[in-house]
């Protein structure tokens, strides 16, 4: 499942660049729902355009902020450039201490070994190497390419060196491929390429595409791939829980 939270700038930026493992919350109704191994976006506020996807590795129980400080470095709740007096001051503003003796609160530990963002296409920057890998893997990439960036699609993607090094890109109810699939709703895979192939980011993905086809109550996840791209068929009927239609392609 996807937990859909906001962030400010600050908070949201600790996750992206700094050593924050920890997101801590009231334990409210909302956060009862989450279980290790689910997924949580989050959203840079005031606009929310960025976003991130990761990975729940761990929910630690406190009956309040204060005893939650006492058990985890300040590092790890959000940088070591504020103090916990800082932190808890903020939150405080949030949730009341009638709140955290009401509900408790929550440590969410995050896996942050793989960092999914989402973002407009256009704010991404491709790099060489990857286009040409989608040159050799896609007929006639650079048209379709444009079309996607004039479309401001938005793009799942993973960094390593400054580098992207895994790409996912979506449309949900497909209506171009009715003509050979039978009536019903349709997830298109566009474009899955991952170049990282150790961290199991290609999984995280796939993870995502089953959710997101759980919510939205699609019947079939479509996929166009070159017949000789043996490797990634096997891995995704392999992975993905939910029905997949193949087109092979020459």
């Amino acid at each position: 499942m996807i937990h859909i939270m906001k962030l400010k700038e600050q908070y949201f930026n600790y996750i992206k660049y700094g050593t924050k493992e920890y997101e801590i919350r009231l334990n409210d109704e909302k956060r009862k729902n989450i279980k290790s191994g689910d997924f949580i976006e989050f959203q840079k506020e005031p606009f929310l355009e960025e976003k991130m996807l990761i990975m729940v590795d761990d929910i630690l129980h406190y009956d309040n902020f204060n005893e939650l400080f006492k058990n985890i470095n300040i590092e790890f709740l959000a940088d070591s450039s504020i103090t916990k007096k800082q932190l808890n001051a903020d939150l405080e503003k949030f949730y009341s201490i009638e709140k955290q003796k009401e509900y408790g609160v929550v440590a969410i530990k995050i896996n942050k070994n793989i960092i999914i963002n989402n973002s407009n296409i256009n704010n991404v920057t491709f790099d060489k190497k990857l286009i040409d890998i989608l040159k050799s893997n896609y007929a006639n990439f650079l048209d379709w390419f444009n079309i996607m960036k004039a479309n401001n699609v938005n793009i799942y993607y993973t960094m390593k060196d400054n580098n992207l090094s895994s790409i996912m890109i979506l449309k949900i109810f497909e209506d171009d491929s009715q003509q050979f699939l039978e009536k019903g709703n349709i997830l298109k895979i566009r474009t899955l390429l991952v170049t990282d192939k150790k961290k199991g980011i290609g999984s995280m993905y796939l993870n995502i595409i089953d959710d997101i086809a759980a919510s939205n109550n699609i019947d079939y996840i479509y996929l166009t791939l070159k017949k000789d791209n043996k490797e990634l068929i096997s891995f995704i009927e392999k992975k993905l829980i939910r029905s997949i239609v193949i087109m092979m392609m020459n």
